[in-house]
Protein backbone atom coordinates (compact mmCIF):
# COMPACT_ATOMS: atom_id res chain seq x y z
CA UNK A 1 0.00 0.00 0.00
CA UNK A 2 0.79 3.32 -0.60
CA UNK A 3 0.20 6.83 0.78
CA UNK A 4 -2.57 7.64 3.44
CA UNK A 5 -4.75 5.07 4.32
CA UNK A 6 -7.86 6.65 5.90
CA UNK A 7 -10.29 3.83 5.49
CA UNK A 8 -7.29 1.33 7.72
CA UNK A 9 -7.35 4.00 9.88
CA UNK A 10 -11.16 3.77 10.84
CA UNK A 11 -11.36 0.49 10.62
CA UNK A 12 -8.42 -0.46 12.61
CA UNK A 13 -10.11 -1.81 16.08
CA UNK A 14 -12.68 -3.53 14.12
CA UNK A 15 -10.09 -4.91 11.86
CA UNK A 16 -8.22 -6.21 14.76
CA UNK A 17 -11.21 -7.35 17.18
CA UNK A 18 -12.37 -9.14 13.14
CA UNK A 19 -8.74 -10.78 12.22
CA UNK A 20 -7.06 -11.39 15.65
CA UNK A 21 -4.61 -14.16 14.33
CA UNK A 22 -3.12 -13.06 11.09
CA UNK A 23 -3.50 -16.67 9.39
CA UNK A 24 -6.81 -17.84 8.49
CA UNK A 25 -5.51 -20.74 7.14
CA UNK A 26 -2.26 -23.27 8.25
CA UNK A 27 -1.01 -22.67 4.51
CA UNK A 28 -0.43 -19.02 5.24
CA UNK A 29 1.37 -19.95 8.42
CA UNK A 30 3.42 -22.56 6.29
CA UNK A 31 4.34 -20.01 3.64
CA UNK A 32 5.24 -17.29 5.88
CA UNK A 33 7.15 -19.78 7.92
CA UNK A 34 8.95 -21.18 4.41
CA UNK A 35 10.14 -17.29 4.02
CA UNK A 36 11.09 -17.26 7.49
CA UNK A 37 13.46 -20.63 6.92
CA UNK A 38 14.76 -19.15 3.52
CA UNK A 39 16.15 -16.05 4.86
CA UNK A 40 17.78 -17.78 8.31
CA UNK A 41 19.29 -20.46 5.52
CA UNK A 42 20.45 -17.34 2.67
CA UNK A 43 21.38 -14.36 5.46
CA UNK A 44 20.87 -15.23 9.09
CA UNK A 45 21.99 -11.94 10.64
CA UNK A 46 20.00 -9.57 8.10
CA UNK A 47 16.55 -8.74 9.45
CA UNK A 48 13.24 -8.94 7.44
CA UNK A 49 10.85 -6.04 6.71
CA UNK A 50 6.82 -6.66 7.05
CA UNK A 51 5.32 -4.41 3.89
CA UNK A 52 1.60 -3.20 5.21
CA UNK A 53 2.26 -4.57 8.52
CA UNK A 54 -0.97 -3.81 9.72
CA UNK A 55 -1.34 -4.63 13.20
CA UNK A 56 1.49 -6.73 13.98
CA UNK A 57 0.55 -10.03 13.99
CA UNK A 58 2.70 -11.28 10.70
CA UNK A 59 5.80 -9.30 12.18
CA UNK A 60 5.27 -10.63 15.45
CA UNK A 61 5.18 -14.12 14.24
CA UNK A 62 8.53 -13.74 12.49
CA UNK A 63 10.27 -11.99 15.22
CA UNK A 64 9.60 -15.12 17.18
CA UNK A 65 11.07 -17.44 14.43
CA UNK A 66 14.02 -15.43 15.41
CA UNK A 67 14.17 -12.49 13.14
CA UNK A 68 14.62 -8.84 13.68
CA UNK A 69 11.92 -7.42 11.92
CA UNK A 70 10.66 -3.99 11.01
CA UNK A 71 7.06 -3.42 10.79
CA UNK A 72 5.64 -0.59 8.17
CA UNK A 73 2.18 0.73 7.36
CA UNK A 74 0.84 4.10 6.25
CA UNK A 75 -2.15 4.09 8.55
CA UNK A 76 -1.44 5.80 11.65
CA UNK A 77 -4.36 3.60 13.31
CA UNK A 78 -3.13 0.26 12.43
CA UNK A 79 0.45 1.29 13.74
CA UNK A 80 -1.33 2.23 17.11
CA UNK A 81 -3.12 -0.96 17.38
CA UNK A 82 0.41 -2.81 16.47
CA UNK A 83 2.09 -0.71 19.34
CA UNK A 84 -0.62 -1.76 21.87
CA UNK A 85 -0.50 -5.18 20.99
CA UNK A 86 3.27 -5.84 20.00
CA UNK A 87 5.14 -3.24 22.34
CA UNK A 88 8.27 -5.38 21.36
CA UNK A 89 8.28 -4.69 17.57
CA UNK A 90 10.20 -2.07 15.43
CA UNK A 91 7.28 -0.62 13.86
CA UNK A 92 7.46 2.61 11.78
CA UNK A 93 5.21 5.07 9.09
CA UNK A 94 6.33 3.93 5.54
CA UNK A 95 4.55 2.46 2.47
CA UNK A 96 5.86 -0.13 0.25
CA UNK A 97 8.29 2.04 -1.79
CA UNK A 98 10.32 1.66 1.69
CA UNK A 99 11.78 5.46 1.54
CA UNK A 100 12.79 5.18 5.42
CA UNK A 101 14.50 1.63 4.88
CA UNK A 102 17.67 0.61 3.59
CA UNK A 103 17.41 -2.59 2.07
CA UNK A 104 20.81 -3.26 1.43
CA UNK A 105 21.08 -4.27 5.24
CA UNK A 106 17.59 -6.43 4.81
CA UNK A 107 17.51 -10.19 4.28
CA UNK A 108 14.02 -10.04 2.98
CA UNK A 109 11.16 -8.55 2.36
CA UNK A 110 7.39 -9.57 2.97
CA UNK A 111 4.51 -8.33 1.88
CA UNK A 112 1.46 -9.88 2.42
CA UNK A 113 -1.70 -8.15 1.09
CA UNK A 114 -0.57 -4.96 0.69
CA UNK A 115 0.43 -4.28 -2.67
CA UNK A 116 -2.83 -4.96 -3.48
CA UNK A 117 -4.05 -1.74 -3.13
CA UNK A 118 -1.49 -0.64 -5.32
CA UNK A 119 -2.45 0.37 -8.64
CA UNK A 120 -0.56 -2.53 -11.20
CA UNK A 121 2.49 -0.48 -13.06
CA UNK A 122 3.35 0.85 -9.52
CA UNK A 123 3.97 -2.10 -8.46
CA UNK A 124 5.85 -3.05 -11.09
CA UNK A 125 8.04 -0.11 -10.42
CA UNK A 126 8.28 -0.64 -6.74
CA UNK A 127 9.47 -4.32 -7.51
CA UNK A 128 12.32 -2.94 -9.46
CA UNK A 129 13.56 -0.25 -6.79
CA UNK A 130 13.52 -3.37 -4.22
CA UNK A 131 15.27 -5.65 -6.48
CA UNK A 132 17.97 -2.72 -7.32
CA UNK A 133 18.67 -1.92 -3.09
CA UNK A 134 18.43 -4.97 -1.62
CA UNK A 135 21.58 -7.53 -1.86
CA UNK A 136 22.24 -11.02 -3.44
CA UNK A 137 20.18 -13.76 -1.71
CA UNK A 138 17.35 -11.55 -0.20
CA UNK A 139 14.18 -13.07 -0.27
CA UNK A 140 10.60 -11.64 -1.02
CA UNK A 141 7.35 -13.19 -0.50
CA UNK A 142 4.19 -11.68 -1.69
CA UNK A 143 0.76 -12.25 -1.44
CA UNK A 144 -2.51 -10.97 -3.20
CA UNK A 145 -6.02 -12.03 -3.90
CA UNK A 146 -5.73 -13.71 -7.46
CA UNK A 147 -7.39 -14.05 -10.24
CA UNK A 148 -7.85 -17.64 -12.62
CA UNK A 149 -7.83 -15.04 -15.46
CA UNK A 150 -4.84 -13.54 -17.36
CA UNK A 151 -3.56 -10.47 -15.91
CA UNK A 152 -4.72 -7.86 -12.98
CA UNK A 153 -7.98 -7.21 -12.42
CA UNK A 154 -9.84 -4.58 -10.12
CA UNK A 155 -11.98 -5.38 -7.42
CA UNK A 156 -14.55 -3.94 -4.40
CA UNK A 157 -12.38 -4.18 -1.87
CA UNK A 158 -13.90 -3.19 1.51
CA UNK A 159 -11.48 -0.57 2.40
CA UNK A 160 -9.64 0.86 -0.62
CA UNK A 161 -8.96 0.53 -3.97
CA UNK A 162 -7.10 -2.57 -5.06
CA UNK A 163 -6.22 -4.97 -7.87
CA UNK A 164 -5.88 -8.71 -7.69
CA UNK A 165 -3.56 -10.87 -9.59
CA UNK A 166 -3.10 -13.63 -12.14
CA UNK A 167 -0.27 -16.01 -10.33
CA UNK A 168 1.45 -15.79 -13.78
CA UNK A 169 1.26 -12.14 -13.46
CA UNK A 170 3.00 -11.77 -10.49
CA UNK A 171 5.40 -14.05 -11.11
CA UNK A 172 6.01 -12.05 -14.61
CA UNK A 173 6.38 -8.69 -12.37
CA UNK A 174 8.82 -10.49 -10.11
CA UNK A 175 11.31 -11.89 -12.39
CA UNK A 176 11.24 -8.93 -14.54
CA UNK A 177 12.00 -6.74 -11.79
CA UNK A 178 15.10 -9.21 -10.77
CA UNK A 179 14.29 -11.86 -8.85
CA UNK A 180 14.11 -15.33 -9.84
CA UNK A 181 11.02 -17.01 -8.31
CA UNK A 182 11.27 -20.20 -5.58
CA UNK A 183 8.25 -21.25 -5.37
CA UNK A 184 4.42 -20.32 -5.14
CA UNK A 185 1.12 -21.35 -3.63
CA UNK A 186 -1.85 -21.13 -5.29
CA UNK A 187 -5.39 -21.95 -2.82
CA UNK A 188 -8.91 -21.67 -4.06
CA UNK A 189 -11.99 -19.14 -2.85
CA UNK A 190 -13.57 -21.23 0.38
CA UNK A 191 -15.38 -20.00 2.98
CA UNK A 192 -13.62 -17.16 3.75
CA UNK A 193 -11.94 -16.24 1.40
CA UNK A 194 -13.88 -14.66 -1.92
CA UNK A 195 -11.05 -14.87 -4.61
CA UNK A 196 -7.92 -17.57 -4.76
CA UNK A 197 -4.92 -16.47 -3.02
CA UNK A 198 -1.39 -16.93 -4.27
CA UNK A 199 1.78 -16.58 -2.39
CA UNK A 200 5.29 -15.99 -4.05
CA UNK A 201 8.55 -16.11 -2.96
CA UNK A 202 11.64 -14.89 -4.89
CA UNK A 203 15.35 -14.35 -4.44
CA UNK A 204 17.74 -11.60 -5.19
CA UNK A 205 20.17 -13.47 -7.68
Amino acid sequence: MTADQPGYDALADLYDRTFPDPFQTALERRAVDAFADMVLESRPDAGVVDVGCGTGGVSAHLAGRGLSVCGVDPSAGMLAVARRRHPQLTLRTDDARLVTVDLSRVGGVVARHSLIHVPPDEVREILVDWSARLSAGAVVLISTQAADEPGVHEFDHAVAKAWRWHPDALADAVVAAGFAEIWRTVSRADADHRFPDVHLAAQRP
